[in-house]
């Protein structure tokens, strides 16, 4: 190159890589940029259980998953999932957590709902907390006494499976509906002998009776399946806000497995729940979002119970290929889908 032009060149050059770098810097601050929505954040309401049944819930709300999904949650705080499930039958929430047992008491029921996840499992969950100073001391001495149970919860199921699994019919003992705060006053007056309770309330049963109570477990009986649902028709017309939900969820999955501490005193503090009480019951609970074949299995068994007692206006075993909504989850993670179809 002429040395007359090489003066020209140089600046020529420098000019375009400076020109180029500074393209290439806007461009990745721009990819960095949050997205602006195109609209307002969709408004939902999430009834939701404390009774540390909705783990990953409580993880997405203190983490601000939702928000950071596009989604404007409100959060409805109740004391068991049957009533978070109430909220949305009447149209106080769009969006419950719940165990498996109101949903088929539902679906039995004639209610049009659909499950979009399951987000917890246990097999320790649900015990009977029995007054062993009054003469209960094994499964056959609850032969003719009171028991209390919130019904048509999987504690009221939990106890038709103890009771069959010890050949006691549900008829040999008087069941007496109480709701979970209300079971320990009611063990102390002697209104009832025994309770089917789930946690915290089991735990502080147990812990209240000291000596004078025993526990009777049944892992093998039940598997609890504590889901999210919806009414269909609100599934059908919101598949990108459920899609959005689930993700959500899917990133506190995340968040627990790999921060079991800190999860641990988010729950703490989102529900106000003691920290020691929440660490003694953390190990029983596996957080993991997923539609697997065992919640079928579970629906149509409790759906036999239900029938057997006659416990609801329904006299058939409904498909509940019907009653999941099976698209969210697929279009998140479908790996975690493992129903047959």
């Amino acid at each position: 190159m002429h040395p007359a032009n090489r003066k020209q060149w140089f600046p020529l050059r420098s000019n375009s890589i400076i020109l180029l770098i500074s393209i290439l810097l806007f461009s990745l601050v721009s990819c960095n940029k949050p997205e602006k929505s195109a609209g307002p954040r969709e408004k939902i309401t999430i009834a939701y259980s404390t009774a540390v049944n909705a783990i990953l819930v409580y993880i997405t709300f203190a983490k601000g998953y939702f928000a950071e999904e596009g989604l404007d949650v409100t959060p409805q705080a109740h004391a068991f999932g049957k009533s978070a499930l109430n909220a949305v039958f009447e149209g106080k929430a769009d969006l419950a957590t719940v165990a498996d047992t109101p949903i088929v008491f539902a679906v039995m029921n004639g209610k049009k709902i659909t499950t979009l996840a399951v987000i917890q499992t246990a097999n320790r969950d649900n015990a009977i907390v029995a007054r062993q100073d009054r003469g209960i001391a094994k499964p056959a001495d609850l032969k003719g006494r009171k028991v209390g149970v919130t019904l048509g919860t999987n504690a009221d199921f939990f106890l038709g499976a103890f009771l069959l699994a010890h050949d006691l019919d549900r008829g040999k003992v008087k069941i007496i509906d109480l709701k979970p705060d209300e079971m320990a006053a009611a063990l102390d007056a002697g209104k009832v002998d025994a309770v089917s309770a789930f946690n915290p309330t089991l735990n502080l049963l147990k812990k209240g009776l000291g000596n004078k109570g025993t526990v009777f477990f049944g892992e093998s009986l039940y598997t609890e399946n504590f889901c999210v649902v919806a009414m269909q028709e609100y599934a059908r017309k919101h598949p990108a806000a459920i899609t959005k939900i689930l993700r959500a969820l899917l990133r506190a999955e995340t968040f627990v497995q790999q921060n079991p501490e800190e999860a641990r005193r988010l729950v703490a503090n989102f529900i106000n729940i003691d920290r020691a009480l929440l660490d003694e019951i953390w190990s029983i609970f596996t957080t993991k979002v997923t539609l697997d074949q065992g919640l079928l299995v579970d629906f149509e068994a409790q759906t036999r119970w239900v029938l057997k007692n006659q416990l609801t206006s329904g006299t058939s075993m409904p498909n509940y290929l019907g009653y999941i909504y099976f698209d969210g989850l697929h279009a998140v993670k479908p790996e975690a889908v493992r129903i047959i179809r």
